[in-house]
């Protein structure tokens, strides 16, 4: 029977408002995930689909017992209604919260009981010895239990979730070992069976290393499998125990924190093959198995007989996975399950390694950071400076859990090369360092990045998006950088622009660009071009003013000029030497002529002997070809004239008398 309470109902000891009659009820747990619950209800004649309203709480069968759900969503047509719910103790979220509760040396039981305390409706219950510490500021109860911060009840205390209405059970493990077992290896692609076994990870030969490089003597230093025949060949690897330690290399606490001390080598040999006997009971030397099986479409096949047993598992439970041809027994556990409410039994179930899942419901600072950016890229600086603050918060919260030590600095380090974690941590009052290799000498660790009060230094920084309000630095490099060859370099300390790049002839150059200009050098012939900025007072305004000057050969460079205005040549200075015989610096300003009214130039066909030039807004567009050109003069109407050699203009006569070149 499936009763539904009205949203306004919580006498939930009685029969509820309505029984109704759905055609599909399901359950979907996933182990240390949040449940989802689903009915598929006809619109019946009766009205039963009328009392399926948000909020309102259907109690049916599960796994675990009969169930409380909530309804949170449902989607109506024109036969039936499909409602979606989750678990009554999700309620937690809204009104269980904790403001302030520090679990301080508690086991799960008594932790549990300081996190509820707020909301007498919720009851736990765990079996966890261990004792532990955690601090939680302003979160709701099932961000707290199963949340993405080191503090979550799960992270200190281990432990599997199971939700029984308004309890909650924590237990070191929520299922049994019923001895069940199943088969696997027959590569089944169909049937509802799926399978995967990954061999990738297996070692059936160890090669232990302790601390400072120590391992077991003689000429076979290694432990091997007992399943080491069962495969086709050795699967050797080396693994690190850096807490099984000479005596010279031993430290003060290091007994007490289950450090194996050893005074003998022969000590060391036994503790070693101890340690890899342990990881072997852990699974090492077997695959990784998960099994989808789905027991609907398995009960009209041969195969459904040896999987009938899955139908009354419980989330949790270990099953033992049968290689049908290797002699491997690999322990999965039922990590995934769907239970049908209406036939009261298991439908389908995963079965694999067990792995930690979060609530996906819970704002963290990472997440925090997009926020941080606007659309077109730019950092805005109230939000670092308040994630910068949250953090800070945070870190507070650490320095109040944490418990004073006499020791003003410690250790980390793996000296054993090749391992994956082998390099050095130094922690302690004035701050960090980390290396990751060794001085030339292999004396000491090269200790290359620092932490400390005043800031963070280190020879790389290797990062997807930096944030920051500003940023000081010396030189900052693209990718491809190299000095006279590629790239860009900006100096932030003098605020030039260096570029490296080729023209459309293939000559390498160099762009400059500093304070008052811009330098261009090629790299191959070594002449050297400039672009020069300042401003020209024409009335009452400033003008920003363009001079170039050109050092090819011919022409001296403090002698020929160029000065644009506005984009338009107002002012030049030519001293034409090479073969013509002379040299002639005088000035043609024509500032006034073009800056006039409304013109930036003069545009008109000039014609002289044998050929013409045409101008437009005072650029000369079309007749000018200085290795080819005419020679001749271009006389005007008022008696000037421009005379002109090889296309090229050399100079002229206005008729105030002055020559102009």
């Amino acid at each position: 029977m499936i009763d539904i309470y009205n949203p306004d109902n919580t006498d939930y000891e009685k029969n509820g408002n309505m029984t109704i009659t759905p055609t599909s009820a399901t359950v979907h747990a996933v182990l240390n995930k949040a449940w989802e619950a689903k009915i598929i209800h006809p619109i019946d004649s009766e009205g039963r689909w009328k009392c399926i309203k948000d909020e309102a709480v259907v109690k049916m069968p599960s796994f675990n017992g009969v169930q409380m759900f909530r309804v949170k969503h449902k989607v109506k047509t024109n036969t039936e209604i499909t409602a979606y719910m989750e678990p009554v103790f999700m309620d937690a979220r809204n009104d269980c919260w904790l403001m302030d509760v520090r679990p301080t040396e508690k086991n799960g039981q008594q932790a549990l009981n300081i996190m509820v305390s707020s909301n007498k409706k919720y009851h736990v219950q765990s079996n966890i010895a261990k004792s532990s510490t955690a601090y939680y500021v302003r979160k709701n109860l099932i961000e707290a239990l199963n949340g993405d911060d080191d503090n979550a009840f799960i992270k200190r205390w281990g432990g599997e979730i199971i939700f029984d209405n308004y309890k909650v059970i924590v237990n070191e493990r929520a299922g049994r070992d019923n001895g069940l077992r199943v088969s696997y290896g027959r590569n089944i692609p169909s049937d509802g069976i799926s399978e995967d076994a990954d061999f990738s990870d297996v070692i059936t030969r160890l090669i232990p290393i302790a601390y400072n490089g120590y391992m077991i003597s003689g000429d076979s230093p290694w432990v091997d499998s007992p399943l080491i025949h069962t495969y086709p060949t050795i699967k050797i690897r080396k693994m690190s125990f850096d807490d099984v330690k000479m005596r010279v290399d031993a430290q003060e606490g290091d007994s007490e924190n289950g450090v194996i001390i050893c005074d003998t080598q022969s000590e060391m040999d036994e503790a070693l093959r101890v340690k890899c006997n342990e990881q072997y009971k852990l699974g090492l030397d077997k695959p990784k198995v998960t099994l989808e099986i789905d027991l609907v479409m398995l009960q009209n096949t041969e195969s459904y007989k040896e999987y009938a047993d899955l139908e009354s598992v419980f989330l949790g439970d270990t099953v033992h996975c049968d290689h049908s041809v290797l002699d491997i027994t690999t322990d999965g556990k039922v990590i995934e399950l769907e239970y049908d409410s209406l036939r009261e039994c298991v439908t389908s179930t995963v079965i694999g390694d067990y792995i930690y899942n979060y609530f996906d419901n819970v704002t963290s600072v990472a997440q925090r950071i997009d926020k941080a950016i606007t659309s077109d890229g730019m950092v805005i600086g109230e939000q670092i400076k308040g994630i910068i603050d949250g953090i800070r918060a945070m870190m507070r919260t650490q320095a109040n859990n944490a418990h004073p030590s006499p020791v003003r600095s410690m250790i980390f380090e793996d000296l054993v090369e090749g391992s994956p974690t082998y390099g050095a941590l130094c922690l302690g009052t004035m701050g960090f360092q980390i290396a990751n290799k060794r001085t030339a000498d292999g004396k000491e660790w090269d200790w290359r990045t620092f932490g400390t009060g005043a800031g963070f230094f280190a020879d790389l920084i290797v990062a997807g998006t930096m944030l920051a309000d500003r940023i000081r630095a010396g030189k900052l490099q693209s990718q491809d950088y190299v000095e006279d060859v590629s790239g860009f370099e900006l100096n932030l300390d003098t605020g030039v622009i260096t570029f490296y790049g080729s023209d459309d002839y293939g000559n390498a150059s160099k762009l400059v660009f500093e304070k008052g200009g811009i330098t261009i050098t090629n790299l191959a012939t070594g002449s050297v071009g400039k672009v020069s900025i300042r401003y020209q007072k024409v009335g009452d305004s400033y003008f920003p003013i363009i001079s170039g000057t050109d050092g090819e050969q011919g022409y001296s460079m403090n002698q020929n000029s160029l000065i644009y205005m506005m984009g338009t040549l107002i002012k030049a200075s030519m001293g034409i030497t090479g073969g013509k015989g002379y040299v002639n610096t005088d000035t043609l300003n024509v500032r006034e002529s073009i800056m006039s009214g409304n013109r930036k130039g003069i545009s008109q066909v000039v014609k002289y002997a044998g050929g013409q030039a045409e101008f437009v807004n005072g650029i000369c567009v079309s007749g000018m070809d200085g290795t080819s050109g005419l020679s001749g003069r271009a006389e005007f109407s008022d008696g000037s004239y421009m005379q002109f050699e090889n296309g090229l203009f050399v100079g002229g006569y206005t008729t105030e008398g002055g020559g102009i070149s």
